[in-house]
């Protein structure tokens, strides 16, 4: 029996990407699992986790596109390492309150965790500057609210991340992102 493979590769017969997406978002968010994973305090186990969408740091009520796939990727990211995920829609209201420019745990957090069985918070925030958007992240015990880990990164603004924050004003295109080449 004889059988014959092929496909398409580039015109110097060098194999290349079938997709590149851009942006990146599970690279983005590789990295941020990366540092909660690493950051993680000893004695603390993650475990099973409620994430909440990410938000902006001036106003703890809103997010965007952006935000929201952050959320989800990273999510993704942390299901891969290991982690359990608990996926709850719309939990950004219930989970976090702002209290004098800060986020802080609702009552509602700690029996939501219970019910759903969750050891751990994932939350985070978003801030914009004129070329790029600083993401921060954390990892909250759900019953003492202590910071379990945290990871943080910022990334060049890139029409592709202007378009997922339309949400916002002023925006203006940026150059891609060393994530989005």
């Amino acid at each position: 029996m004889i059988f014959a493979i092929s496909g398409c590769g580039g015109p110097s017969g060098v194999s290349q990407p079938v997709v590149e997406v851009s942006p990146d978002f599970f690279g983005i968010s590789e990295e941020l699992s990366r540092q909660l994973r690493v950051n993680r305090r000893e004695g603390n186990s993650g475990g099973r986790l409620i994430f909440t969408t990410l938000v902006n740091l001036d106003d703890l009520r809103q997010t965007s596109t952006f935000g929201r796939t952050m959320s989800e990727s990273l999510a993704t990211q942390l299901f891969q390492h290991g982690y359990g995920v608990v996926e709850l829609r719309k939990v950004a209201n219930i989970m976090i309150q702002a209290k004098n420019g800060e986020m802080v745990l609702s009552r509602d957090a700690a029996r939501l965790a219970q019910q759903y069985e969750a050891n751990a918070i994932v939350a985070g925030t978003y801030s914009l500057t004129p070329k790029t958007v600083i993401i921060n992240v954390k990892l909250l015990d759900v019953r003492s609210q202590e910071v379990l880990s945290v990871a943080g990164m910022e990334l060049e603004r890139s029409a592709a991340i202007n378009y997922m924050l339309a949400d916002d004003v002023g925006l203006v295109d940026g150059p891609v992102s060393g994530y989005e080449r």
